[in-house]
């Protein structure tokens, strides 16, 4: 990974009140920038901003079903979704979860994000250590690297922490003449989930693997809209739902797709982005739904837009977290620090050699 990256936008009402929100990167942060600011805006300043449902449907209907760039233009919506309702909390005086219908919450927080990633088994046990100790109670390693080092990786921390809560994400690397030994490795030491073992896509594969395993099977960060997460569902393709509030179409989207994931008798655990911002609405949206799981926790080392773009970030404490009592997204953000982070086109992550 080579640079971090923030799609932040901001949305204006006439008082001059401000609302905040984020789109997902999408591997090019300046072309999403680019939509927001010219396809989209246009189709979003002088609404009514509590005509919620109308400024989603436009946007879907005139970017999104025809002639639009598809999940991007999703990842774009998000962001201008997001924003709208920090926006409408700060105006109405109340935070988010409170205008989906929840109530403050202590959520659990597994460590996932950029951390545990491909290293020698000794260096990442001294990682998940000090997580441990740091609260965590559950956390998720990276594979996909190669079965039998993946196996090994994961059979060393099973053995080296009993109790904990192990889930493990593929990141689409898996092909199906994998599984066998995937699903051994995941049984023999107790998996929390298997997260994305196959490119979105092929859920005639996913429905197989289900099947053929009592480990649950988590996805949802590549997926985008309502209308995928019923398919995938109707497929019968997964256990766990992961949609990304700044990917599939903002807390808007996020809280249908919870809904319908609650009629299929499915919990709900977001994948985080990368700031802040996403981490708020993610709190505020677990806050809100009844089949909510654990939130997924940023662990990397170095993260400006988790720790420094809000005077008043929201941090896991004690393996929990919670959100601010603020109105809207109950973060303040500092705009000040942006200057010091200037665009950089193009993707952050470089694929090895």
């Amino acid at each position: 990974m080579v640079k971090r990256d923030l799609v932040l936008v901001r949305v204006t009402a006439e008082d001059g009140t401000v609302g905040y929100g984020e789109s997902h990167m999408g591997l090019n942060p300046t072309a999403i920038a680019e939509v927001i600011r010219h396809s989209m805006a246009p189709l979003v300043i002088g609404s009514d901003l509590f005509d919620s449902e109308d400024i989603w449907h436009r946007i879907s209907r005139h970017q999104i079903v025809t002639h639009g760039l598809g999940a991007g233009s999703v990842i774009a919506l998000s962001g201008i979704d997001i924003a709208l309702w920090d926006l409408r909390g700060k105006v109405l005086g109340q935070p988010v979860y409170r205008l989906l219908g929840g109530a403050k919450r202590r959520i659990r927080a597994y460590a996932g994000g950029m951390g545990l990633g491909w290293q020698p088994n000794e260096d990442l046990e001294r990682e998940v250590s000090r997580l441990v100790d740091e609260g965590y109670t559950a956390i998720k390693l990276r594979v996909g690297q190669d079965v039998q080092a993946d196996a090994s990786r994961v059979r060393h921390i099973r053995r080296a922490f009993e109790r904990l809560d192990i889930a493990v994400d593929a990141a689409t690397r898996y092909n199906w003449t994998d599984i066998g030994p995937v699903i051994r490795y995941c049984e023999d030491n107790a998996v929390m989930w298997l997260e994305e073992p196959f490119t979105p896509d092929n859920l005639t594969a996913y429905a197989d693997l289900r099947r053929a395993t009592r480990i649950p099977i988590a996805a949802g960060e590549n997926h985008y809209t309502k209308h995928a997460f019923r398919d995938l569902m109707a497929a019968g393709a997964i256990d766990i739902v992961q949609a990304d509030c700044t990917k599939a179409g903002g807390i808007t989207e996020l809280k249908k797709i919870s809904d319908m994931a609650a009629a299929w008798h499915r919990p709900v655990a977001p994948h985080t982005s990368q700031s802040i911002i996403s981490t708020a609405a993610n709190v505020h949206l677990l806050c809100a739904i009844p089949n909510r799981l654990i939130y997924e926790a940023d662990i990397s080392s170095i993260n400006p837009w988790r720790d420094r773009l809000a005077t008043n970030p929201l941090v896991v404490k004690n393996g929990f977290i919670e959100p601010n009592d603020e109105p809207g997204l109950g973060v303040t953000i500092n705009e000040d620090i942006l200057a010091g982070y200037p665009a950089i086109a193009g993707s952050s992550y470089v694929p090895p050699n």
